[in-house]
């Protein structure tokens, strides 16, 4: 009797008409998702169970921005980066890039020539920052939208000047001596972060533009992590490398005061973003592949293994996700501190990171999923052939379920487009043919 309810609930349902979509891409993908194949059927199974876990509705996160009006367009939303993140089944691999917008993007350049604008004039103004963060998006239709900003905001706002001289990088213009200086900073999160209402802002444009524009999918919100923006407050950047670690080593215990600053201060403007609208947030150990391995495990780590945490304790459904560049030895580690997700750079033996993963995978009681790990010089010189090979490599490496596309480091600006474009392609296509056929 109950397998004749279930049956008869299963032909209602596969009965009722498709939510109605607004453009051609939202009704081929729920087409997509209401014709997923079933499993075949067991003695005995009832006929509720056949249909695949990844069929489910998609699921859709509650942000404290939300209300009535706030609903994605008939009910559809591409959750494929969320559902990656949990460890769930999904029908392709979501991808996404470090530094998505920027230099690299004809139309961005256009736009700053057009406003006159410089980096950090975009980033203070919220819509700008909501225009540039849409423009790979229209490009390419990417899993998901990252919002436009700066590892240094924090920084900026805790009283250091913060500027990006042309040819040299952002950087800090009177970074901290000694321990003296440490009266120079705001140190109340909640001061700093108000100090960068324009990022909220900026949360809530993009949100906004998404919707105007019909593209339903997460946004990525992000922070520095607390080890590198101390990095940049005592005059290291991209380039140089050398002031952390004596500044720790001469001043070991206000390196560990100010660390315990900026991690409170990074949790706090995290929940500030995700309270605007983000999705999700990832945090940047942006300098660790300068960092010498002793000042990352007595420094950087005990530092972010506060943030996951205390970020879960405020909003358990909302995935975190980390980059610790250069660091792959930390990510066992980072798994153990309750990120979803963790980041393989584009030197990382993928196969060896997945099973040390898998050793540790008890604590949190699965293995935490992966980010990554294309190398984005292939992207400046490299062919089509040559990215598809790499492509089905880590689709192979990687597997279907629990991995995130992305690079092992950020677009730089000299990346073609359309390498970009065919990256992006293949990562849907290679990955949507493992998950369906079973092998690429």
């Amino acid at each position: 009797r109950l397998s004749l309810l279930a049956a008869v609930f299963l032909l209602v349902a596969e009965a009722a008409p498709p939510p109605p979509a607004r453009d051609s891409r939202l009704r081929a993908r729920a087409l997509q998702t209401r014709l997923l194949p079933r499993l075949p059927r067991r003695p005995g199974q009832p006929l509720l169970l056949l249909r695949r876990r990844r069929a489910r509705p998609l699921w859709r996160p509650r942000c404290s921005s939300d209300d009535d009006d706030d609903q994605e367009q008939g009910g559809f939303f591409n959750d494929r980066l969320l559902k990656a993140a949990r460890g769930e089944s999904v029908d392709q691999v979501p991808v996404w890039l470090f530094r998505q917008a920027g230099p690299y993007l004809p139309e961005y350049r256009q736009y700053k020539e057009d406003h006159g604008l410089g980096f950090l004039d975009i980033i203070r103004r919220p819509e700008a920052a909501a225009e540039v963060a849409m423009q790979p998006l229209r490009r390419y239709g990417l899993d998901a939208a990252i919002l436009f900003s700066d590892i240094l905001t924090v920084v900026d706002a805790m009283g250091l000047e913060v500027v990006f001289p042309i040819g040299k990088g952002i950087q800090v213009r009177e970074p901290l001596k000694d321990d003296g200086d440490l009266s120079r900073l705001t140190t109340d999160p909640g001061a700093v972060v108000d100090r960068m209402e324009y990022v909220m802002d900026a949360v809530k444009a993009t949100r906004a533009k998404l919707r105007e524009e019909g593209f339903h999918i997460p946004l990525l919100g992000f922070s520095a992590a607390p080890w590198s923006l101390f990095a940049y407050m005592v005059g290291d950047s991209i380039r140089e490398s050398s002031n952390s670690g004596r500044w720790a080593r001469e001043h070991p215990e206000a390196t560990r005061r100010l660390l315990r600053v900026l991690s409170d201060v990074v949790v706090e403007y995290l929940d500030r973003q995700i309270r605007s609208g983000a999705h999700a947030v990832q945090v940047f150990e942006s300098l660790g592949e300068n960092t010498p391995p002793q000042d990352m495990l007595r420094f950087a780590l005990p530092e972010l293994a506060r943030i996951a945490p205390a970020l879960k304790e405020r909003h358990p459904e909302i995935p975190v996700l980390v980059f610790a560049r250069g660091t792959g030895f930390a990510n066992p580690s980072l798994q153990r501190a309750k990120f979803d997700v963790v980041t393989l750079d584009r030197n990382a033996d993928r196969r060896e990171m997945v099973m040390a993963l898998e050793e540790t995978a008890w604590v949190q009681g699965r293995r935490a999923s992966v980010q990554g790990n294309l190398d984005p010089a292939m992207l400046v010189d490299g062919n089509r052939d040559e990215i598809t090979e790499e492509v089905r490599r880590m689709v192979r490496e990687f597997g279907g379920e629990g991995y995130i596309a992305n690079l092992g480091a950020g677009l730089m600006g000299k990346e073609d487009p359309d390498l970009v474009e065919h990256y992006v392609n293949e990562i849907r296509r290679l990955s949507r043919e493992q998950i369906q056929l079973g092998g690429v």
